[in-house]
């Protein structure tokens, strides 16, 4: 029997390992078709907002928190919707918004974290980024007097997620995070959460964030990323609103597009 030199069988193996990684990118680099998730479901968010009274049902609160520990500003929320230029001048033409909140989060010395989205809407750019992190180095901890549209209002929430737009259908997952307010002029909401997926259909989790221009019939979300049966997901979650009956109890519908599945 012929003796393998030690040499030509490292040989082998690194050509092997490589002809694998090509294979993975050449997997991975295909053109994600938009109209051929992966993986695509169409879910019922409910929302019912705590008004004093209704502490059995409700499903979400609105929060006002601010510490006294330092002279740094610690806990305090800023909501923002603010312009982004091209140049350093406040005055020229927007190319985006900057829709999201950051807030104050040391003690002993100036330090905010961000969570935003950035919104583009021109022939140049449509659509979203979002960004998340920690600023090391400006405040809203309640909902502000500026305008009439609950501008920086912040709701948490833990709410039922169903399959079809019955409030007392059995849930399939729950959706756990918050929102807040976050325009002057008109109804806008940010958001970030996290479905929650216990059930022998599903288990794990699937995290959406981004802008919920509300005044639009549909509205396209981030999907971020996931665990269990929806590890490393990425997408697309579409919101329709299908019933907001006043302040208290609103109903949307989330068409759910997966492009990334493992």
């Amino acid at each position: 029997m012929a003796r393998i030199n030690f040499y030509e069988y490292i040989v082998f193996i690194l050509f092997s390992l490589l002809i694998l990684h090509t294979f993975s990118i050449i997997a991975h680099s295909e053109k994600l078709d938009e109209k051929k998730p992966c993986k695509r479901f169409v879910l019922y968010y409910h929302d019912i907002l705590f008004n004093g009274t209704n502490a059995a049902n409700a499903t979400s609160a609105t929060v006002a928190n601010r510490t006294k520990l330092g002279n740094y500003n610690h806990g305090m929320l800023v909501v923002f919707d603010d312009p982004i230029t091209k140049d350093n001048h406040l005055l020229s033409p927007p190319v985006a918004r900057a829709q999201g909140f950051y807030f104050y989060d040391m003690k002993t010395e100036y330090n905010a974290w961000f969570s935003y989205t950035l919104i583009f809407n021109s022939t140049e750019h449509k659509g979203t980024i979002n960004i998340m992190g920690a600023d090391m180095m400006a405040a809203v901890a309640k909902p502000t007097k500026l305008g009439n549209y609950k501008h920086g209002m912040l709701v948490v929430f833990d709410d039922p997620i169903t399959k079809d737009n019955h409030l007392l259908s059995p849930p399939v997952a729950r959706a756990q995070g918050f929102y807040f307010y976050d325009m002057k002029t008109e109804y806008n909401a940010w958001f970030s959460y996290t479905l929650i997926f216990n059930s022998t259909e599903h288990k794990g989790t699937i995290n959406i964030m981004g802008a919920d221009m509300m005044g639009e019939e549909t509205r396209d979300l981030s999907v971020v990323g996931g665990t269990g049966d929806f590890f490393m997901t990425r997408g697309i979650a579409t919101f329709r609103t299908d019933v907001a009956q006043g302040a208290y109890y609103f109903r949307l519908e989330m068409d759910i597009k997966l492009y990334e599945c493992y």
